[in-house]
């Protein structure tokens, strides 16, 4: 705990000045929920990531985020092919899940983004909290996060899959990136 600490204090503005991006060849963006009451994980494959941060300046930052929802693996193709469908995602029709936050809040040693989470079409309030490390001389900068959701605010469970008997309502997402310059 002591050294997150100290590397969240040290991120300096000229450590991660100018727009910074990641997507799927330089990071992960993961997933966990519960299906009949027994834990599973998933991922999207294909996603970009556009942040802007200052820490002398966090009211002033910006992080954008587009998953395509076709390119979800839990590491089971029939749990997939339902997942992108019309009673979840429906990837035909809403093909892209999008977050935006517009400003950064300290929270602890990281950082919180209160930003909004757009899903088939359902834009709703969703806190990102995360830690940043500044590139090294010869390496990029990386971070780290999670949020909590909720998938039926979201709408993601349709028909037979809109209680949670089979499938819980909480999801944790999670993420690890490798932040390069934009350009």
């Amino acid at each position: 705990m002591l050294r997150a600490l100290l590397v969240a204090l040290a991120v300096s503005p000229a450590a991660l000045a100018g727009a910074l991006q990641a997507d799927q060849s330089s990071g992960r963006l993961e997933f966990s929920a519960t299906q009949a009451d027994a834990k599973f994980n998933g991922a999207f494959k294909r996603f970009r990531v556009a942040l802007e941060f200052d820490p002398a300046h966090p009211d002033q930052g910006r992080l954008d985020v587009t998953v395509d929802v076709a390119s979800i693996d839990t590491q089971d193709p029939e749990r997939d092919e339902i997942l992108r469908g019309p009673d979840f995602f429906w990837a035909e029709k809403y093909p892209q899940a999008v977050y935006h936050a517009g400003r950064f809040e300290r929270a602890g040693a990281g950082w919180r983004a209160p930003g909004e989470l757009t899903i088939r079409g359902v834009k709703k309030p969703v806190p990102v909290t995360f830690t940043i490390a500044p590139a090294a001389a010869t390496g990029p900068a990386t971070m780290k996060g999670s949020a909590g959701l909720g998938r039926l605010a979201f709408g993601l469970g349709q028909g037979e899959w809109a209680s949670t008997e089979w499938i819980g309502d909480a999801v944790e997402v999670r993420f690890e990136l490798k932040l390069q310059p934009a350009g």
